[in-house]
């Protein structure tokens, strides 16, 4: 009885320790922990914390998932500002509210309702996944979406559908109101078309499906449903779709086109998340819709359409799950006591999954190649095009023993406070608003070139060799002038010092005919000896 007691409090106690330092929650039925890794992983990379909690430690029904949550939420000091739920209603429960013997809705909210009163603090998101192959899909298209995005065409992410099923009455001019505020919102934001698809206009599944080849960003539909949209747009295959890697974001604002309930056959959003393989990835990244069916809502659900655009392009709620709580916000501040279509908006995907709202930046990022041990400020600049780039954030990880995160300032620099021990890899990730995310390393090892570890000069100076696998000569060129006197040191391949030369301007040919083959690194420092660019070459016989 007294080990069992023990047990228990080192239970709580582990149990409290996870509960306090997760800002990104991952709650996992136990089949699928595995194939939830790389996403996990990839959320720690780019700075947030990161828990995956099985079902088995918390235990598996509603009230204990949701005291969990709630423990984690009120315990502090981090609360988890994102919650993932991984499997669907048969491996993971949701809250289900019968109705005269039925299930007239199900819903993920009540793992998002930490003050009682309804609404959601924390957006909530799952993985209908049935299988870990299932998972793994869905899993590698977030991935794909958020850490290497398809840009074979550039605009995709920056293209609109808008689908309306009109029925002859009132309703239909608050769904053109609606498609029309998406379309003005998305086309001021930089957005460079919209499909306005509608029954009226003759356009069918088929209409859709060619919109969805073409590569859009965002899709919204506004009409009624029941399981799927109804006719003519009832005939959408996503596992039919040709245009793969470029993903939209479904917003299916009407009736019940998901489901909660383990009971239920699978409808549209099941469809489009589970849609594609590994090497054919397809359907949708994301489904935000609804699992209660009514009538005469036309009006209600306008406000969840009208505050998820205005949550984006307006708030900058640019994270799928914020701008989730913006668009039942909106309907909670209208309509209060719709509390079963509150309810029933539900998001199936990653709720800190960063929505591009335009084609991402290729960011040009500087850091030292090689550190040495021990504490120092890690310096790295970040620019797009030779402009600096503020508000990036930057994470460096070694495991558990070194990280360190920051944003870039005013002039895209930030110094990362570092201790890492003697040898190993330090992952540098940037990432940002409309950032295609820069993933790189740094080595850690007793030869490395050791750099001073105050403030470096503001703004970033990139250091090239050109050539930079040469025989004879080569020049080293800087994007900034330089007030002199500079020094330019090569260090070879053991971080012993080659040779020095005094530089100004912003370009020099290096004197190195004597130097013996190998490869070298060129640290370019200037007057105050503080080091402002680096480069890597190689010397050939």
């Amino acid at each position: 009885m007294k080990k069992a007691l023990i047990l228990a409090l080192l239970c709580a106690v582990g149990l409290s320790l996870a509960e306090n330092r997760a800002k990104y929650l991952i709650i996992c039925a136990d089949a699928l922990s595995n194939s939830i890794q790389p996403l996990a992983e990839w959320k720690r990379a780019t700075g947030l914390p990161t828990e995956v909690v099985k079902l088995s430690s918390i235990g598996s029904d509603t009230t204990s998932i949701k005291r969990f949550i709630q423990n984690a939420f009120d315990s502090g000091p981090v609360r988890p500002e994102y919650v993932l739920l991984v499997g669907g209603p048969a491996l993971m429960p949701a809250r289900l509210y019968y109705r005269q013997g039925y299930v007239y809705c199900s819903s993920d909210n009540i793992y998002a309702d930490m003050g009682g009163t309804l609404e959601a603090e924390i957006p909530v998101g799952r993985f209908p996944a049935a299988s870990a192959a299932q998972l793994d899909v869905m899993v590698a298209k977030t991935l794909m979406y958020e850490k290497t995005p398809d840009l074979t065409d550039s605009l995709w992410m920056r293209r609109l559908t808008t689908v309306i099923r009109e029925g002859g009455d009132s309703d239909d001019t608050i769904y053109w109101n609606n498609a029309r505020n998406a379309a003005r919102k998305a086309g001021e934001a930089g957005f460079v078309s919209c499909d306005s698809l509608s029954y009226y206009r003759g356009h069918n599944s088929t209409s859709v499906m060619n919109s969805l080849n073409n590569g859009t960003g965002i899709v919204m539909y506004r009409g009624n449903a029941g399981n799927t949209w109804y006719t003519p747009f009832e005939q959408i295959r996503p596992g039919q779709l040709t245009s793969t890697n470029k993903l939209p974001i479904i917003l299916s604002i009407t009736c019940q086109t998901m489901t909660l309930d383990p009971y239920d056959p699978p409808m549209y959003g099941d469809s489009f998340m589970r849609a594609g393989t590994l090497s054919n990835l397809r359907g949708a990244v994301a489904f935000f819709g609804n699992t209660h069916p009514a009538m005469q809502v036309a009006r209600v659900r306008g406000a969840v359409a009208r505050g998820f655009f205005d949550g984006l392009f307006t708030q900058n709620a640019w994270k799928l799950g914020k701008a989730m709580l913006c668009a039942k916000h909106q309907m909670y501040l209208e309509f209060p006591n719709s509390t079963s279509d509150y309810r029933g908006f539900n998001l199936l995907g990653d709720p800190g999954l960063g929505i591009w709202t335009a084609t991402p930046r290729v960011l040009d990022v500087a850091h030292p190649a090689e550190i040495l041990p021990g504490p120092q400020q890690l310096h790295v600049s970040v620019s797009v095009d030779s402009v600096p780039v503020p508000g990036a954030l930057v994470c460096a990880s070694l495991d558990t023993v070194v990280y360190a995160v920051g944003l870039t300032d005013s002039l895209g620099a930030v110094d990362l406070d570092m201790n890492p021990p003697d040898t190993g890899t330090i992952r540098l990730v940037v990432t940002g608003q409309n950032l295609y995310p820069y993933d790189g390393y740094v080595l850690v090892h007793l030869t490395a070139v050791a750099e001073p570890s105050q403030v470096r000069p503001a703004g970033p100076v990139r250091l090239a060799a050109t050539p930079a696998v040469f025989t004879h000569t080569c020049r080293l060129n800087w994007n900034a002038e330089l007030p002199g006197p500079n020094l330019l040191t090569l260090y070879g391949a053991h971080g012993r010092q080659a040779l020095t030369h005094p530089v100004s301007g912003s370009s020099c040919v290096l004197p190195a005919s004597s130097l013996p083959s190998g490869v070298y690194l060129a640290v370019l420092r200037d007057q105050t000896g503080r080091t402002v660019g680096q480069c890597k070459m190689t010397k050939l016989d």
